[in-house]
């Protein structure tokens, strides 16, 4: 009789743990737009500009509460300089994948971070006087960023994000560029 109870305790504990766990399980899609600065020196340039318009369709899966992986496709406007008669722009889009972390929410706001691999295409064209040449470059880099959301309900949030991630326009060493990323935009769970 006690090992029919014990046994019957054991399975009521695992379906609750097992209920628990499934119920902490989230699938979520969103979409961000910001600005993206790109680091790249420009001394010397008579006309330069570092920054534009991103966007960016995010998706991803939580494990628990506070970790999950998130998968994004992001698009990194484009920047440029000139240096007369040569000018030329740069720009970037790819695909990250990162585990999150997260903390636990306070009146409706909670932290995150993410860590991992982006993976970019990097584009440079350059022209001289008529002359227009250009190269596309695809490489891995380290991704990392940090945000805030704000929970609007059980479902829906507002997300801010920053996040920095290295962009290689070139095969040449020298043409990698750092490029952070500032974003705002909204979440869905389902």
């Amino acid at each position: 009789m006690l090992k029919k109870n014990v046994l019957a305790a054991a399975f009521v504990l695992g379906s609750a743990v097992l209920s628990a766990h499934a119920a902490a399980q989230t699938s979520y899609f969103g979409g961000a737009v910001g600005r993206a600065k790109w680091n790249f020196d420009c001394s010397g340039a008579t006309s330069c500009h570092t920054a534009a318009g991103s966007w960016k369709l995010f998706g991803g899966y939580d494990f628990s509460p506070n970790f999950g992986v998130e998968g994004s496709y992001v698009f990194l406007n484009e920047v440029g300089a000139t240096v007369a008669p040569l000018n030329a722009t740069f720009n970037g889009r790819g695909i990250d994948l990162a585990g999150v972390a997260r903390t636990a929410p306070i009146n409706n706001f909670v932290g995150f971070a993410k860590l991992g691999v982006a993976f970019m295409k990097g584009e440079v064209v350059a022209s001289v006087n008529g002359f227009n040449g250009g190269e596309t470059h695809y490489s891995g880099q380290p991704l990392i960023g940090f945000g805030v959301m704000y929970q609007v309900d059980k479902k829906v949030a507002i997300r801010a994000e920053v996040d920095h991630r290295n962009v290689k326009v070139t095969g040449y060493p020298q043409t990698t560029s750092g490029v952070t990323n500032f974003t705002i935009g909204i979440q869905s769970e389902f």
